[in-house]
């Protein structure tokens, strides 16, 4: 994170974004775009620790890998010792520009006159390091507020319109997500600010997917391109975000730029983002936990309302556990001593299995031995009481529904009501979103169940309650504004 910037709670509302990123944030927001990676001929490549630089080979950058040609009948790798042809191992080389690339993740191999190999992870880097990581993002749509950036160019009048479309995230790294295009067919890149270094895999991944959830909306990011302060290309590196088939939906957990029937000046999604982010980091034993309700958050996004309920009822469960465990330091239960309840149950075998249906002795035992676990139906329960949270009538009687679609596939056995269905999906993301940000220490505004006249999702006021900490976080707003420019930006990024 920058120093330069100030994050804390008790920020002043205004913030200026840092001078030496300002003017690319601008440039951005009104059309330009990075030129892509001008790959050029190659000087030397090796593979799995082979020298294959006598080979004729050649790059090829596509959409979300690199591709390594080498052509010609010369090909013979078992000449080089790649006989079997190993998978698993790392390209790497020198183009005729002097920039230094590298590449693993084998994607495919295909063989034709020559080969061609293609891998998901790569880097190409020039002698100059990027200043900056710019990438597009896919699956984006337009957000006309709700954003905590705002970024224009000042008018000859002095007149500035103030429009809070962008957003500016603090993970570990700090993140610009600007806007630009026309509203019917807007254009997102992330600019990430990664103190001139290769974003770390791990950590990119983890913000990004982190990045959707607040944003309700799966993404991509095939590409990420290097750049330096002046906006000249100087790198290239694999994206991430894995989704191929980016559905239409958008289900965020806060509300963004609208409350329903009511314009709000809050930024919810950043102050979201922020506090996850940053409990996430600092507690690493909720990793996969995290990582698994947030991708069942984003799944549950189909058309199909069936899935969607099973997913999040699950997500919901699992997350649940996660908490009591972490609250405990062991197994939740309900005996005082699990050894000593093992024990008791093999000393009363007998008696138990003559208590059983005939064939239904072994099954018996195993549920009366199991008996010492909290029962699943208790679990959610236990974390909302753990986290400080009311659980309503409503939401317990919808917990007792997770049994019927567990076992039959279906939410409606006696037949659906789309309006009904919609709802109780809707009721079960509401909990998992509250215990999520309850242990992110987030208690800003989220989305409730019920519906206004817009048929947008009201905040439950009654059940939530929004802490002053986070209002003021969500009230900041970072601002890059300038008069000029040094790239030549088209009005829009085609």
């Amino acid at each position: 994170m920058n120093s330069s910037e100030k994050t804390d709670s008790d920020a002043e509302p205004e913030i200026r974004v840092p001078e030496h990123v300002r003017g690319l944030l601008i440039d951005v927001a009104y059309g330009w775009s990075p030129t892509p990676m001008v790959l050029g001929e190659v000087a030397k490549i090796r593979y799995a620790n082979a020298d294959l630089s006598e080979l004729r080979a050649s790059l090829k950058l596509g959409d979300d890998r690199l591709a390594a040609a080498f052509d010609g009948p010369q090909v013979n790798f078992q000449d080089h010792g790649l006989s079997p042809f190993p998978l698993d191992g790392e390209l790497a080389g020198v183009l005729a520009s002097g920039a230094t690339f590298t590449a693993s993740a084998l994607l495919k191999v295909a063989r034709g006159a020559g080969m061609t190999t293609e891998f998901g992870a790569w880097a190409i880097v020039e002698s100059q390091p990027p200043a900056y990581w710019i990438g597009r993002i896919e699956g984006a749509i337009e957000i006309p507020f709700g954003g905590n950036m705002v970024v224009e160019r000042i008018r000859s009048d002095g007149l500035r319109f103030g429009h809070k479309r962008h957003f500016r995230f603090s993970g570990t790294y700090v993140y610009y997500l600007v806007q630009s295009g026309e509203r019917s067919y807007p254009a997102w890149h992330l600019l990430i600010d990664a103190g001139a270094a290769m974003p770390e895999t791990e950590a990119l991944t983890r913000d990004f997917i982190l990045l959707q959830f607040v944003l309700g909306r799966q993404l991509s990011m095939p590409e990420l391109i290097g750049v330096t302060v002046e906006g000249r290309t100087v790198a290239s590196t694999n994206g991430t975000g894995d989704r191929k088939h980016l559905h239409n939906r958008s289900v965020p957990p806060v509300p963004i730029g609208q409350n329903n029937d009511n314009w709000i000046d809050e930024s919810w999604a950043s102050a979201l983002f922020d506090r996850v982010s940053a409990a996430w980091s600092a507690r690493p034993a909720l990793h996969s936990s995290y990582m698994m309700a947030i991708d069942s958050y984003l799944d549950a996004m189909t058309p199909y309302v069936d899935a969607n309920y099973l997913r999040l009822q699950i997500a919901l469960e699992a997350f649940s556990y996660w908490i009591l465990r972490l609250a405990n330091e062991e197994e939740r239960m309900v005996v005082k001593d699990k050894a000593a309840w093992k024990r008791w149950v093999k000393e009363n075998t007998n008696a138990i299995r003559e208590l059983a249906a005939p064939g239904f002795e072994d099954s018996l035992i195993g549920k009366v031995m199991g008996v010492y676990r909290l029962s699943s139906g208790r679990v959610v329960p236990s974390a909302f009481l753990t986290c400080k949270l009311v659980l309503t009538e409503e939401m317990a009687t919808e917990l007792e529904q997770r049994d019927v679609v567990v076992h039959q596939g279906v939410m409606a056995p006696d037949g659906y009501d789309v309006e009904r269905e919609v709802r109780r999906i809707a009721l079960v993301r509401t909990m998992l979103v509250a215990l999520m940000a309850k242990t992110a220490g987030y208690a800003g505004a989220i989305n409730g169940w019920e519906l206004g006249q817009l048929g947008r999702p009201l905040e439950p006021l009654n059940w939530w309650t929004v802490e002053d900490d986070d209002r003021r976080l969500a009230s900041r707003t970072f601002v890059a504004d300038d008069s000029a420019s040094s790239r030549e930006t088209p009005d829009r990024v085609e």
